[in-house]
């Protein structure tokens, strides 16, 4: 896993588009989140033309194969766009891989990794004076939207459902100006 964790480390450090948020070594998976992780970026708020951005986390657990290579290039991806004029930022997924739709579900669902990446946005939100956070949420079914629901007001979102039985619904988060 060591192996995998460092040269996926590596990758990143040399890729001139990406900028490291977090990172965390060693090996623990009984920890919230599991580790060893990297938390990435390639948010730039000197390239305001790009239309959106994304925070990555990346962990070894369970992630390597026979030969200690990494099996995929991250776990869980949030998908933003930034809006510097209007101080705001939306959320157009949040993905975990094996889910089955725009939030975790399963593979790495309660490893901590989604809110790993919420954490980071929230920094680089209140960095950027950042004073609305918006999204949508498509979970499938009301269940589903439950778990969403619960991540998101871990850290202050506020819910609008549109419809629970299909998982449906709105968030917000106000930051002070």
């Amino acid at each position: 896993m060591g192996k995998a964790y460092r040269e996926r480390l590596a990758a990143i450090e040399a890729n001139s588009r990406l900028t490291i948020l977090d990172k965390v070594v060693d090996y623990s998976a009984d920890s919230q989140p599991v580790t060893p992780y990297i938390v990435y970026t390639d948010f730039n708020r000197a390239q305001l033309n790009e239309k959106s951005s994304s925070i990555f986390v990346y962990t070894a657990y369970e992630n390597v194969d026979k030969y200690g290579h990494s099996k995929t290039d991250y776990q869980n991806e949030l998908l933003f766009e930034y809006d510097a004029w209007a101080k705001a930022i939306h959320i157009t997924v949040l993905e975990t891989l094996g889910a089955e739709s725009q939030l975790a579900f399963y593979d790495f669902q309660n490893h901590g990794l989604a809110q790993l990446s919420l954490q980071y946005l929230l920094k680089i939100a209140r960095a950027n004076q950042v004073v609305k956070i918006d999204g949508n949420v498509s979970s499938f079914d009301g269940e589903s939207l439950k778990k969403v629901m619960a991540l998101f007001e871990k850290f202050g979102f506020e819910f609008k459902i549109q419809n629970a039985q299909q998982g449906l619904a709105s968030f917000y988060l106000t930051l002070a100006e």
